[in-house]
């Protein structure tokens, strides 16, 4: 009986050993599965960022003025996905950078600030941040970097601090927005500074501010992300531009 008993108690053992090898080896999966798996770019996203330079990890689109925009991804968004809106802003003649985000989280806001710091000709720098990405932007707007002269919101939350600043924002929401809270992307508003303008884009959806694959989750779109893109960099370039033209760091 007594070994009888013994055997019992070892087969319970190897039973528990054998359930948390695969319980461990499950939640390994699951967790490569979300560090890995992320949103791809269009086809023709990709192809207008292999137009681009590509600095280190950072995908650029150098141009003749002093202006620079930086674009932080939203979470599980390749980086790639936002090239067509960097074009457009590069064709009205400013430098863009896309900054690789970190497990395709989105970029950090060191990584934002190491880009301002390595690019001294550029004088005037408008950050933008699509959804994850509105927490970079405002981390780096806290911290107040003299070269950083506003920052654009794209379908994101505004964080707690910015409303003590005297800084441009300008947000832009999607009406078939079906990602983001809507009662928490209303209440964030009260964040938002003085200086600052609020719009929502109709027919506009989550995903329509980059270009990749279609989110099961959001809701769809009565316009195509091309033109949802233009009408964001219309508005963007619209309220920057007295700060784009008069702005110096001397004022």
């Amino acid at each position: 009986m007594e070994a009888e008993g013994t055997m019992k108690k070892s087969k319970m053992k190897r039973g528990k050993k054998m359930f948390l090898y695969i319980a461990a080896a499950v939640l390994v999966i699951v967790v490569l599965v979300f560090l890995f798996y992320y949103n791809k770019a269009l086809p023709e996203a990709l192809e207008i960022a292999e137009t681009m330079e590509k600095v280190g990890s950072d995908y650029y689109f150098n141009g003749d003025s002093d202006v620079g925009f930086i674009i932080f991804s939203g979470a599980k968004a390749d980086e790639k996905a936002y090239a067509y809106l960097a074009k457009l802003l590069h064709e009205a003649g400013h430098t863009v950078v896309i900054p690789m985000p970190v497990l395709h989280m989105t970029a950090t806001e060191s990584h934002g600030l190491a880009i301002i710091e390595s690019n001294p000709k550029i004088e005037k720098w408008f950050l933008i941040g699509h959804s994850l990405g509105g927490l970079p932007i405002t981390r780096i707007a806290l911290q107040q970097p003299p070269k950083v002269q506003g920052i654009a919101y794209l379908a994101s939350y505004v964080l707690t601090g910015l409303e003590e600043l005297d800084i441009p924002v300008i947000r832009i929401t999607a009406s078939n927005d079906m990602t983001m809270n809507k009662d928490m992307m209303k209440s964030s508003s009260e964040h938002l500074p003085d200086n600052s303008f609020e719009i929502e884009l109709e027919g506009a959806n989550h995903q329509g501010f980059a270009a990749y694959k279609a989110l099961g989750r959001d809701g769809e779109a009565t316009i195509s992300w091309k033109e949802q893109q233009e009408q964001s960099v219309l508005l963007i370039l619209d309220f920057f531009d007295p700060h784009i033209s008069n702005v110096s760091l001397g004022d």
